[in-house]
């Protein structure tokens, strides 16, 4: 029932959000801003309880654990830079959200040089 919630939210931020653009077209940032961190807030619990049960996964792995904290620095790179590209974009800052969206391709590639460095090894020794 918490989609629910969600979306009632969503939608009371979108009108209101169309309702202000008639009239104070300045404010409509801000709506759109609240009504995204109360989305956000509603669900960071559920974030929590999913990083929980991926650490749950992490304590029982014997095999690979050096990857998984790339795993996940790479998942929140991915959530955060799309969190911020669409929100650029609703703003009317398209330039800004791909340039955001850029950023982030750079971070994960950087973030994965390392799995990247380790499947080459891996290759290399079979090889041999």
């Amino acid at each position: 029932m918490e989609i629910l919630k969600i979306a009632a939210v969503a939608l009371t931020g979108v009108i209101l959000a169309s309702v202000m653009k008639t009239v104070n077209k300045e404010i409509t940032i801000y709506i759109i801003l609240a009504t995204v961190i109360i989305l956000f807030l509603s669900i960071i619990d559920k974030l929590w309880e999913a990083f929980r049960f991926l650490e749950g996964i992490y304590d029982n792995v014997t095999y690979g654990r050096s990857f998984f904290p790339v795993i996940i620095k790479v998942l929140a790179v991915a959530y955060i830079t799309d969190f911020t590209a669409q929100l650029c974009r609703d703003s009317g800052e398209n330039a800004i959200g791909s340039k955001v969206e850029l950023a982030g391709k750079v971070m994960i590639f950087y973030l994965a040089m390392p799995v990247l460095s380790a499947i080459l090894e891996l290759i290399s020794s079979l090889l041999d």
